[in-house]
């Protein structure tokens, strides 16, 4: 046995050990540049499942004692080196060029052993066999003996033991690692017909899942020399690393950087061949756009962004229309306004991201659902989709993590859920309308679980500064203390049901109360009582809510100095004496008293007015229409059971007629 040392130091070996994918990858270029025509990737296991050595086998070259112990005892002068160099066979322009592709395979494991058959010089087939230890890097056995009887042909075998943690991982998850030798050999393996790899039984089969292909030639005198091509390929696989591979003019990968392109549901790798990369480079700084090379690289990213986005609007265009033919495309009609064209751009980015998962159902009924569901989430609450999308859809985290940076930095998912918010609401107000002074639904709309339960979920229209207060324990007990103030039939709107001595229902006013805290210690309070809508309010109703309104501020729970009401009579219409009230030259127009308390008298009219008013800025910058039919398909959606049968029964007829 013979021993070689190389010249140089353990730190310095250790920089060349990489990641077990690396490492991997080194050991199977290393037996490209032998001629190996079959490479095998196995594990050997022991009897609990764990694995217990991974096994680079070849069908190369191999080597002898001689050529052994001149490629261990040295780093950075491999007979690679020279440019051009070709195999033994001279059929293949080889990989390596210093000698260093060894050290990488310590990154699988601590004890790495070549037994490898070649011809001796001497004549004949030898075996000769190099062990090295992670501990000691500089230093290498060698023994040589000779072959079986039952040995006839050349290669190599490479057993990596002692694996570390991050080989055992990747091995026991397979698929990375599976891609990283995929998407590394893609070129080689479609160039020479004579190469194969098998990866734990599998054959390495690029072609198999490729999907596309484009060649993308790149030419700037004044940047760089010559003629670059960027070769870009889409996959059928699923969490492949985004990468530009940097390959010299004979297509050998030197160097790998990094994509930098956002594609949501494009799975792709990049190769950027051009004479100009070579193997002793020095290490380019990530920002480099001063020399050639940084200037390609900017370039080729550029290219590579330009080309995936056509890429995506068409594979967009194909899925989306498919969708279409198969009935199961959430949006029906076409859009109406810019923000609608946005949103819908963007929500194709977010299904196609996940169209594998959608499209794994063959019937229509699951992938409507699903895409009604991605629907809604986006339109109402777009960053709630990214846990959908992770657990549901199975995108790993890399693309979960682009998709949130999309919605996250744009102004654009602020803008939908403004737009929504607004929308809605626009529409709340046509519909409320037309439930209110519509003739036959107004004569039906009597009962508490109709107008007045609708409105206690849509306190924004007494003013944008309720519109995210809930009800108050506190003050609720109070308001329920001196409703009979109030008159019979009087209710608060959080209560249940209240029925009549003979069992009917009762016809109910409504009370809501709403508590807002505008600074630590102060408070302000909003009560409002709705009456029925064809109920005329009258000098009666405003001395009721007035001795209400008294008993309540003057109750011991609120008798501070740092507790402002408002209190709201509002009907559909009022008496000739009430609206002279309502008209006091030194009040507001609808306030009839403004102090200890405030009473404002508003009829429903005026309370649409006022709140489309406040929507109206934004309703224009949003170019946002809606209608009296889009009104009540809002309000028979979201509130349909609380209405009359009459305005459920109109929109569809209307539907129908359309």
């Amino acid at each position: 046995m013979t021993t070689v040392k190389v010249q140089a130091g353990q730190s310095i070996l250790e920089g060349y050990v990489k990641k077990p994918s690396t490492g991997l990858t080194e050991l199977i270029w290393n037996a490209f540049d032998e001629d190996a025509h079959h490479i095998a990737v196995t594990c050997e296991y022991n009897d609990l499942g764990g694995i217990e050595q991974i096994a680079v086998t070849d069908d190369g070259n191999g080597m002898n004692r001689e050529k052994a112990e001149h490629a261990f005892s040295r780093v950075g002068d491999s007979w690679k080196l020279m440019p051009g160099t070709r195999s033994e066979s001279g059929q293949r322009v080889v990989h390596g060029r210093h000698g260093r592709g060894r050290y990488a395979a310590f990154a699988l494991g601590s004890l790495v052993r070549w037994v490898s058959t070649s011809e001796r010089v001497e004549g004949g087939l030898g075996v000769v066999q190099v062990t090295g230890h992670r501990s000691s890097l500089d230093t290498f056995d060698i023994e040589a003996s000779d072959v079986g009887s039952d040995v006839a042909e050349s290669g190599t075998v490479v057993s990596v033991h002692q694996l570390a943690p991050g080989a055992l991982s990747s091995f026991d998850a397979p698929d990375d690692l599976r891609q990283a030798v995929l998407t590394e050999f893609a070129l080689h393996l479609e160039r020479y017909k004579d190469f194969q790899i098998r990866f734990l039984g599998e054959r390495i089969d690029p072609a198999s899942v490729e999907i596309h292909r484009e060649e993308i030639p790149l030419s700037d005198p004044q940047r760089w020399d010559g003629q670059a091509n960027l070769t870009v390929i889409e996959w059928d696989l699923q969490n492949v690393r985004r990468s530009i591979f940097l390959c010299d003019a004979d297509a050998r990968v030197l160097d790998e950087v990094e994509a930098r392109v956002q594609a949501p549901g494009s799975e792709f790798t990049a190769y950027l061949t051009w004479e100009g990369f070579v193997s002793d480079d020095p290490v380019a700084l990530e920002d480099d756009t001063d020399t050639p090379r940084g200037q390609l690289i900017h370039a080729a990213r550029d290219a590579l962004r330009d080309h995936l986005a056509e890429r995506q609007r068409l594979r967009e265009a194909a899925t989306v229309q498919r969708w279409r033919d198969e009935g199961v495309w959430p949006y029906k009609d076409q859009p109406k306004t810019p923000v609608d064209q946005a949103t819908r751009d963007t929500f194709k980015v977010v299904a196609l991201a996940a169209s594998r998962t959608i499209d794994e159902s063959k019937s229509g009924g699951p992938k409507a659902m699903a895409l009604r569901l991605l629907k809604e989430t986006f339109e109402t609450d777009p960053e709630a989709l990214l846990p959908i999308l992770s657990d549901l859809a199975r995108l790993p985290k890399s693309r979960v993590d682009e998709l949130a940076q999309l919605l996250r930095h744009t102004s654009l998912t602020q803008l939908i859920q403004t737009g929504r918010a607004i929308g809605t609401r626009m529409e709340f107000l046509s519909g409320l309308g037309t439930i209110l002074f519509d003739r036959q639904i107004k004569r039906r709309l009597l009962e508490r679980r109709q107008l007045h339960r609708i409105l206690a979920h849509e306190t924004w229209i007494f003013g944008e500064e309720w519109s995210l207060t809930g009800d108050d324990e506190r003050l609720s007990k109070v308001l329920k203390k001196f409703l009979e103030k109030l008159g019979t039939h009087v209710e608060l709107a959080d209560l249940k049901e209240v029925r009549l001595e003979d069992g009917s229902d009762a016809i109910p006013d409504l009370v809501l109360g709403r508590r807002l805290q505008t600074n630590a210690d102060s408070f302000e309070h909003l009560v409002v009582e709705l009456k029925r809508p064809k109920h005329k309010l009258d000098d009666d109703d405003v001395s009721q809510l007035r001795s209400y309104a008294s008993a309540i501020v003057n109750d011991e729970a609120f008798a501070q100095p740092n507790v402002k009401w408002d209190f709201w009579l509002v009907g559909n219409e009022t008496t000739r004496t009430v609206d002279e009230q309502r008209r006091q030259p030194h009040l507001p127009f609808g306030v009839v008293q403004e102090s200890p308390y405030r009473i404002v008298v508003k009829q429903w009219s005026e309370l649409i007015s006022d709140a489309e008013h406040r929507l109206k800025f934004v309703q224009n910058s949003l170019e946002y229409e809606t209608s009296h039919d889009s009104g009540l398909a809002y309000l028979r959606e979201k509130y349909s059971q609380f209405l009359p049968a009459e305005v459920t029964d109109s929109v569809s007829q209307e539907v129908q007629s359309a």
